[in-house]
């Protein structure tokens, strides 16, 4: 008999985010796969709410009154996850969410309980000596812990010792059921006035490295554009520098893409451009993106990051060294001035999406992963 299972999320979808995302491919992909799943997280509202999804599922979103230190104030979560709890077989909780994490902490579900690893927090120091019981009771409580790579659970501070309860699951999502718009992809191309594009995505945080990209710019052949999509805090100063520095014609920062619109920038650029320089980036699932599209990629070789991993240097794309500018305008020449290179990788790195990280598989291995721990008891 398949479990009952309830994913504890911090947001979910429409709220766009990583961990968002591998939590709707989870619950989507799970409830396809007749393993009845639920959602408990956040609202960004003052309001409690319970919606039925069209999975024959329901998202149920707790009351927030903001957000401290990226943890989102919502206490009702305590309660609702109290009266919940004793429905389900199973409660997967998605980290870091310490509120998620106290919420579990207050309730003690009889239910099998699995952590979703997927980052260590980085950069809130001091709210994490705060929060370090309470993340180790919920490791040491956790029937399985799943991150998203080996190479990021191996050089997590915390992780290594829990090794018995691990079952890495890599991250996946779903291929495209139709190709992008043909109009839109020709408009997108056109608004670049049909230079040679340089994509890179996501949200404008500290880790991602997007300076980076307005550091080599000049260094790029005249025909090469930079678009850089996605919303945050540094936008602001990202458009500010690049204003005083006469590249508003070189570099492009088009705000939050459509999610209607994403396939179809993928589709017209030429090359991928991940260029974080923090371990905050423990994976980069925007990189599946890519290599759905069949792009190549040029990414930071982030040592104790799943990003190497993902995208194979020599084979789906290069990897240079973290905050290596000159590196960086080498390898995206490389890959656009060589255009048998720039396909050969963009079929490997397809291919490679196929073969590892679609929504299917990641489903399948947290189903075997429900499996097992409903006939072992553990993991380990």
């Amino acid at each position: 008999m398949a479990p009952r299972v309830l994913q504890l999320s911090k947001f979910y979808p429409p709220v766009p985010g990583g961990i968002e995302s591998v939590v709707f491919e989870l619950t989507d992909g799970l409830n396809r796969a007749q393993v009845h799943t639920d959602v408990l997280c956040a609202n960004l509202a003052r309001v409690s709410t319970c919606e039925a999804w069209p999975g024959g599922y329901s998202v149920t979103r707790c009351a927030s009154f903001g957000r401290l230190m990226s943890t989102s104030m919502a206490p009702t979560m305590l309660s609702r996850l109290s009266a919940a709890a004793k429905h389900y077989d199973i409660i997967h909780v998605h980290l870091p969410d310490p509120l998620a994490n106290l919420a579990l902490w207050w309730v003690r579900p009889d239910a099998q309980i699995v952590v979703h690893w997927h980052s260590d927090i980085i950069q809130q120091q001091v709210a994490l000596k705060l929060y370090q019981p309470l993340q180790r009771w919920l490791l040491e409580r956790a029937d399985a812990i799943v991150p998203t790579s080996e190479d990021y659970w191996k050089a997590s501070p915390w992780l290594p010792k829990l090794e018995g309860k691990i079952r890495t699951i890599p991250i996946g999502i779903r291929d495209l059921e139709t190709p992008p718009d043909p109009a839109t992809v020709t408009s997108i191309r056109a608004r670049f006035d049909h230079r040679r594009i340089v994509l890179a995505l996501g949200r404008m945080v500290y880790y991602k490295g997007f300076d980076q990209l307005i550091d080599v710019a000049r260094d790029l052949p005249s025909d090469v554009v930079i678009v850089i999509g996605g919303s945050g805090p540094l936008r602001p100063r990202l458009q500010e520098r690049i204003d005083a520095e006469n590249l508003a014609d070189r570099i492009f920062l088009p705000g939050r893409i459509p999610d209607q619109d994403v396939a179809a920038y993928f589709e017209a650029a030429d090359l991928f451009c991940l260029p974080s320089d923090s371990r905050a980036e423990a994976f980069g699932v925007v990189l599946l993106e890519a290599m759905r599209a069949g792009k190549p990629i040029v990414a930071s070789n982030l040592a104790g990051s799943g990003v190497p991993g993902v995208n194979i240097d020599g084979q789906t794309g290069l990897n240079i060294p973290t905050g290596d500018r000159g590196a960086l305008a080498a390898a995206i020449t490389r890959i656009l001035d060589d255009r048998a290179l720039a396909q050969a990788y963009g079929r490997a790195a397809r291919n490679r999406f196929l073969d590892a990280f679609t929504a299917e598989k990641m489903v399948a291995g947290v189903s075997s992963l429900y499996t097992d721990l409903l006939r072992r008891g553990t993991v380990g």
